[in-house]
């Protein structure tokens, strides 16, 4: 088994400054904000300035979380892979994955697709050591897991 093999990874919640814990948070509110805009078919406001616990990120993942748990379509095949990986990492609840299993998961999605993709291993292992924009990162002792 290969160190690469070994490596988790996972969202980053700990350690973050104020500023990145606010971006963080506006990262995750904006796809609330999107789903919900879909689904009332109309626009709502969304300004920094109205969100509420813009310090506290992990509510935010909890309740998008959820939105992606009742969503069939929460991860669509023509949705970006370094989206993707953010939004499987929201819909696990933050569980730390390795590459193996996050090829595997997406495989599994978007198995039926025909929009072809390259999430291989190789690939998505690649990616995941580009993807800071999303907080990905391998997995600590100082990340936020939900807790069941």
């Amino acid at each position: 088994m290969k160190t690469q093999d070994k490596i988790k990874y996972s969202i980053r919640f700990n350690n973050l400054t104020n500023d990145q814990r606010k971006s963080l948070s506006l990262l995750l509110h904006t796809r609330i904000e999107d789903i919900k805009n879909q689904n009332n078919k109309k626009a709502t406001q969304n300004n920094a300035t109205s969100i509420s616990n813009i310090n506290e990120p992990e509510k935010h993942m909890e309740e998008l979380g959820t939105i992606y748990k009742n969503s069939k379509s929460f991860l669509e095949p023509k949705t970006p892979v370094k989206e993707a990986l953010f939004r499987l990492f929201v819909y696990n609840n933050n569980k730390p994955l390795t590459v193996k299993q996050i090829s595997k998961q997406l495989s599994e999605l978007w198995e039926m697709s025909q929009f072809p993709r390259d999430i291989g291993e190789e690939k998505l292992s690649n990616l995941l050591k580009n993807v800071s924009d999303y907080y990905i990162q391998p997995y600590g002792r100082k990340f936020y897991i939900k807790k069941y």
